[in-house]
């Protein structure tokens, strides 16, 4: 009896094991089939250094069908540092989208050279029909040139100078009609050689190759065309009217008139043809490849390849893969260097993606145009061209007419985004009969008012200003209305402080973005935001009853007892920053003047004075018409948007939110809503939102109370479950 219990309690063993281990085989089986289907990975760093950026998640999330990122260097002369940190995000893009693949070609190996090779190959056979037929018009039209080029050596020039030895040399009028064709045949020389070079140059650009693949540069052989063929045009212009005016002079009707009045018309009807010509090379479309090429002649690339109808785009291969000498000297840990990747990965993807980037006019005020000669945005500048935005500037007191955009936008489709930046109204005229700040402010607005009303989407940045104080408007009043916004530009925001009994004014804030459901917002939250001189905005509704608007709020600022709207202000914004501090006189709040509360007056409850709204204008006839109204001036410039603090050994943005408030509103401004995220650049620093006053209170109540009360629940459990 004991043996058979003994051998049923081993079978029963044996079962409850066997089916254990099925259990847990099956189990282990089904987790690993959901895992390779379904991840979930979770980032509990404080940098967020093992995740994809929002803004990255974006592009992401738009891809339906393959991309491809490949590398091709000597990756024997590439840190291994920056190699591994490319690795592990590219490992992270193939995680996040099935869409996305990669590979490195080290060109140093003779299979990496092959590989090289056949990259190029297969970028010139994606786009092989639109490279034959772009030859063939190209050797068309050098046959034409090379025609036009003969008839002004072998036509043209020896018929001027016939015209010439007809005319008699016994007068000065005479005189000069003799060297006007003696230099009219010496131009038409000069000509004929200019297209003869330019056809030689195009004919090689058509034989080029890369890794000896053939890839005819048919962009720069259009180019090198159309820059021969245009003097040459306005040349046969010019000699058709002024030839055709000899032709008519009638006191000197004879044999030299009468060849005058043909060569005009053979001037006029080579003109016609080659303006064909020159219309054709004009409107080539560059081949995608092309765009790459010269980045795949050094024999080192950095690309991303999309569909062939969308075509590649290059990426700085320094960026990407940055020397020792750089890794060393910044001191990037790996978290700035994924970043730094990451954004230029997903930018390079966006590009492709986004085939309409907007173009943005910067208008000012001042009386002269500075943006190229003054580094005053060019970190905005670099990151706005990093995405494809174009910058022009527009300085509307040289100019009403707004700066043309055909040449960058030929077909007319990329959206055109119009942001301002205010004069110093308080400034005098810079020059004897020049212009004052209140003049100059005067017209700036005026073409606010224009572009507002015609329709335009506008972001207007504004200064405080005299002209309210001396119970005029302000000149930016009718473009902000037009929006349903006032503004108090008479009276800028101030707060008071008292350290260590010394009482200070301050009139900069760092703000973080309001918690709404607006798509800039979201680009903004949690990142310090710094606005100097603020000047609060009032949503007041639209004056014309058949339009409605919508108004959101972007940031704002708490109202608070030491904080107010100042009339008397003017002093303190002449006195450098540095100087202010022996003052004697600052501001201080008076009751009959000034403003404490949004609300006119203490309710209670918690106010906000609003420093930056977005508002949108629907009207029936019109297309739905968009503006940021930013209650400060400078808050985009380098010197706000460069600043730097130190964090655990390195060097990070001390205001990130200004260049992702800036980007997010061109892009809503443009109507691209879907490209509006948090860029991996924003997150070089770990940022803690702020916690509401109201909800403040919450925790400490439940700190001082609910705590205590705790304790004294968990002592009754324990003494009911004693008893």
């Amino acid at each position: 009896m004991a043996i058979n219990h003994a051998r049923r309690r081993r079978a029963r063993v044996a079962i409850f094991l066997s089916v254990t281990l099925a259990a847990v085989s099956a189990s282990a089986y089904l987790l690993a089939t959901l895992a390779s289907r379904f991840s979930a990975r979770i980032d509990v760093t404080a940098t967020g250094s093992q995740r994809l950026a929002e803004r990255t998640m974006r592009v992401l999330a738009q891809l339906d069908r393959p991309y491809e990122i490949v590398v091709a260097t000597d990756f024997s002369m590439v840190d291994r540092r920056a190699t591994e940190r490319l690795n592990d995000v590219l490992n992270e893009y193939t995680r996040s989208s099935p869409h996305i693949t990669f590979s490195f070609i080290d060109t140093a190996s003779a299979a990496g050279a092959r590989n090289f090779r056949d990259l190029v190959g297969r970028l010139a056979s994606r786009e092989s029909e639109i490279l034959t037929q772009q030859r063939a018009a190209i050797e068309l039209h050098m046959g034409a040139i090379a025609s036009l080029a003969t008839s002004f050596s072998e036509s043209l020039s020896p018929r001027l100078l016939d015209i010439e030895g007809q005319i008699p040399s016994v007068s000065d009028a005479s005189r000069a009609q003799r060297e006007f064709f003696s230099q009219a045949a010496a131009a038409s020389r000069i000509l004929s050689r200019d297209l003869a070079a330019a056809s030689t140059a195009a004919a090689e650009a058509m034989r080029a190759t890369v890794a000896d693949v053939n890839l005819p540069q048919t962009d720069i052989a259009s180019a090198r065309l159309s820059e021969a063929l245009a003097p040459a045009i306005d040349h046969l212009a010019f000699l058709d009217r002024e030839l055709s005016r000899f032709a008519a002079i009638r006191d000197q009707q004879g044999p030299a008139t009468d060849a005058a009045g043909a060569l005009a018309q053979l001037a006029r009807q080579q003109r016609d043809r080659a303006a064909v010509v020159l219309d054709a090379l004009r409107n080539m479309r560059r081949p995608n490849v092309l765009r790459i090429v010269d980045t795949l002649r050094s024999g080192s690339a950095s690309l991303v390849l999309g569909p062939s109808e969308i075509g590649a785009s290059a990426i700085d291969l320094a960026s990407l893969l940055p020397s020792s000498a750089w890794l060393d000297a910044t001191g990037a840990a790996k978290a700035d260097q994924n970043r730094r990747v990451e954004e230029l990965l997903s930018t390079a993807i966006a590009s492709l993606l986004n085939k309409n980037p907007p173009i943005l006019v910067l208008i000012h005020g001042e009386p002269q145009a500075f943006l190229s000669q003054v580094p005053l945005v060019t970190l905005l500048r670099q990151r706005l061209e990093f995405r494809g935005v174009d910058l022009l500037e527009w300085p509307a007191v040289l100019t009403q007419d707004p700066p043309p955009t055909h040449s960058i936008d030929p077909e007319q489709r990329r959206p055109v985004v119009y942001a301002s930046l205010s004069p110093n109204t308080s400034a005098p005229a810079s020059e004897r009969g020049g212009l004052t700040g209140i003049q100059r402010a005067q017209r700036l607005g005026a073409v606010l008012r224009s572009l507002a009303e015609s329709g335009r989407n506008l972001l207007i940045s504004i200064n405080p200003s005299v002209l309210p104080t001396y119970g005029d408007a302000d000149p930016f009043s009718p473009a902000m209305a037009h929006f349903g916004i006032t503004a108090e530009t008479g009276r800028p925001l101030l707060r008071e402080s008292l350290t260590a009994g010394v009482r200070a004014v301050e009139n900069d804030f760092t703000l973080q973005a309001d918690e709404t459901q607006h798509p800039i917002s979201a680009a903004m939250r949690g990142l310090p935001t710094f606005i100097a001189w603020p000047i609060a905005l009032f949503a007041r509704g639209s004056p014309d009853q058949s339009v409605r608007t919508t108004h959101t709020t972007l940031l704002s600022l708490p109202a608070a007892p030491n904080t107010w709207l100042e009339s008397q202000w003017l002093r303190l914004w002449q006195t450098p920053r540095d100087q202010r501090h022996l003052l004697s006189d600052l501001p201080r709040f008076d009751d009959a003047r000034d403003g404490r509360w949004p609300e006119g007056r203490d309710t209670g409850q918690p106010q906000r004075w609003a420093l930056a709204i977005a508002a949108e204008r629907f009207s029936a006839d019109r297309p739905t018409q968009r503006a940021v109204v930013i209650g400060s001036n400078n808050w985009f410039i380098d010197a706000i948007t460069g600043q730097q603090v130190p964090l655990e050994g390195r060097r990070v943005p001390a205001n990130p939110g200004n260049l992702e408030l800036f980007e997010a509103a061109v892009s809503w401004l443009a109507g691209q809503d879907e490209l509006i995220a948090q860029s991996p650049s924003a997150r070089a620093a770990p940022i803690v939102s702020p916690i509401e006053d109201e909800k403040a209170t919450r925790i400490r109540l439940a700190l001082i109370v609910g705590l205590p009360l705790l304790s004294l629940l968990a002592g009754l459990f324990y003494r009911l479950l004693r008893r």
